[in-house]
């Protein structure tokens, strides 16, 4: 931001680079036209490039190519958390059921459930039917519980217990697994593509450009500009603005900010590789949450990919006493969470598996945004007309894949007037100036699996 302090709230300049994001991607510094089209009133314009914004600019030039569509990043596309997490793609929110359904009653809970599930296939349909290169990989993931407190919460619904969880995971400290179809890829490529088709459609998309302030326009004409977006480069006028700033949601809108209901934290990833071959490990082909009380998870690179054989594993906010709250600077590393991954790994697997070394492949950190309930706020801002949001993932709109199902939500929302039918109510964005019913503390929050609320 002109080569100055910036101010707090926005995305940091020269953010740690994640393993996904090297090399970067040939339209990581993409602007469609040169200059920043001030003179042109947008049908929308999109603040942020990650799945959020990629997924609500796809599906509304789908719907209707004659759309004018302008998207502002503020650093590289797909820079921030959607391009930062683990490679998980896969429905592990069930864990979450009980909490959910007490909170806001069985059918509401299973609606989540059912949105969830689908969201991972509409990702895995997308990828087909566009033949996206992002590493997609159909996998087994595990839900892998190490104290027995936990297990027994979960017993009911277990598949692997004890020494046959041991055996099928190749994990020697497990006391219980629940296992399931699953997804890994590489986010940012997926990310990407998104970005790619949506140019080819008529996406004008200006990375490195910050947007500063959104506001309404005094004289709102049908047919008009109603929404003025300011940026270092220059003013935009838009019909309609769409917010896909997630952890950056609260510096663009004070109304928002003041209801304190969005909590931007930082996360962390490291990729590591065993000294030891793991070929034919029975972890292979697999990924894993792993509830060790930190929220950690972790994927493991298929044979044939860039990397076959890293360790990419993340978590370890419970060991800072902040949790890495409130912290929006992901150019560095917290050294306490990093010693931890790294020791982590070897722990999992065991040392005997891993080899006593190593290979350190790459540190990362991304901010993510947390809700008391755990749940996004998706819609219309309340007395804001042509105002939308879709932010809130709670670190799992890529590995949960809450982001790309919520996007066809939003965009339905805008071009019918009308929720969908399988859109839960409990993701509505105006709960935001009410109390929540569920406050969960984000201890297990991260790049990565959601954890079991405490």
């Amino acid at each position: 931001m002109g080569g100055g302090e910036v101010p707090r709230g926005f995305p940091v300049p020269n953010p740690t680079i994640s393993y996904w994001q090297f090399p970067p991607h040939p339209i990581a510094n993409h602007r469609t036209t040169p200059s920043l089209p001030t003179t042109t009133t947008f049908d929308y314009i999109i603040i942020g490039s990650g799945v959020s914004g990629a997924a609500a600019a796809y599906k509304l030039l789908h719907r209707d190519p004659t759309l004018s569509i302008l998207m502002l990043e503020a650093r590289t596309a797909a820079s921030a958390a959607s391009g930062r997490n683990g490679g998980h793609c896969r429905a592990g929110r069930w864990l979450n059921f009980k909490e959910y359904a007490d909170a806001f009653g069985e059918d509401e809970a299973i609606i989540m459930e059912h949105l969830e599930e689908q969201n991972v296939l509409d990702i895995a349909n997308f990828v087909q039917e566009h033949d996206v290169q992002c590493d997609f990989q159909d996998v087994e993931t595990s839900d892998t519980i190490y104290t027995e407190e936990t297990w027994a919460e979960l017993l009911e619904r277990s598949v692997w217990h004890g020494q046959k969880a041991r055996d099928h995971l190749g994990l020697p400290n497990v006391v219980g697994a629940v296992t399931y179809p699953a997804h890994t890829q590489n986010p940012y490529l997926l990310v990407c593509r998104m970005l790619e088709l949506s140019l080819e459609k008529g996406l004008n998309m200006q990375t490195n450009t910050v947007a500063l302030t959104v506001h309404p326009l005094p004289e709102r004409h049908e047919g008009t500009a109603k929404w003025e977006v300011q940026t270092e480069r220059g003013t935009v006028r838009g019909k309609q603005v769409v917010l896909a700033t997630n952890a950056y949601t609260n510096v663009l809108h004070r109304g928002i900010a003041d209801t304190g209901f969005l909590n931007p934290g930082r996360s962390q990833v490291t990729a590591l590789r065993p000294e030891n071959d793991l070929s034919g490990h029975p972890a292979q082909g697999k990924s894993f949450g792993i509830d060790r009380g930190a929220g950690d998870y972790l994927v493991i690179r298929a044979p044939g990919l860039r990397g076959a054989g890293d360790i990419v594993y993340g978590g370890g906010r419970a060991i800072s006493p902040t949790r890495e709250m409130g912290i929006m600077d992901d150019s560095t590393i917290n050294p306490k969470i990093e010693k931890c991954l790294k020791q982590s790994g070897p722990e999992v697997f065991g040392r005997e598996t891993w080899g006593e070394k190593s290979v350190e492949v790459r540190d990362w950190s991304g901010i993510t945004c947390y809700t008391p309930d755990t749940l996004p706020l998706v819609g219309e801002v309340p007395s804001e007309n042509g105002l939308w949001a879709s932010v809130g993932m709670n670190g799992h709109g890529m590995a949960m894949a809450m982001a790309f199902r919520s996007a066809e939500a939003l965009v339905t929302m805008m071009t019918t007037g009308k929720e969908p039918d399988w859109f839960p109510k409990a993701f509505r964005i105006e709960r935001a100036w009410n109390k929540p019913k569920m406050d969960v503390p984000p201890e297990g929050a991260s790049l990565g699996p959601v954890a079991v609320p405490r």
